[in-house]
Parts: C-alpha cells; structure tokens; sequence
C-alpha cells in the first residue's frame, strides 16, 4: 500500500531593519501555511529551527 504524501508549505518574508551597523540585519516572517502557524525572527537559523519544529509536530 502507498502512504499518502504529506506536504508542507512555509512561506518567508524577508524585510531590511534599518540598523547604524555594517552589518545587513533581516525580520524574517515565516508562515506555515497548513497550520497558519507565524513567527518572526531575525536569523536564517532561527526560521529553520522553527520549520524543524513544525515538520517534528506532524
């Protein structure tokens, strides 16, 4: 028998913070679009800790 696949959709917004660093900072917006679950972060690894975080859940 096949199992069905699951799929799971996240969408990310990436918007520039004004900042007096050198350095570019991000608010990354990360939607889970299934659950409508969001948060906002300011790192890549943090949004992927979170996308982790949801696939564990299913």
């Amino acid at each position: 028998m096949v199992e069905p696949q699951t799929v799971s959709s996240f969408v990310l917004r990436f918007s520039a913070v004004e900042s007096g660093a050198f350095e570019q900072q991000w608010r990354i917006r990360v939607t889970h679009v299934q659950g409508e679950d969001e948060i906002v972060v300011h790192t890549l690894p943090d949004a992927m800790k979170f996308i982790e975080h949801i696939l564990q859940r299913r």
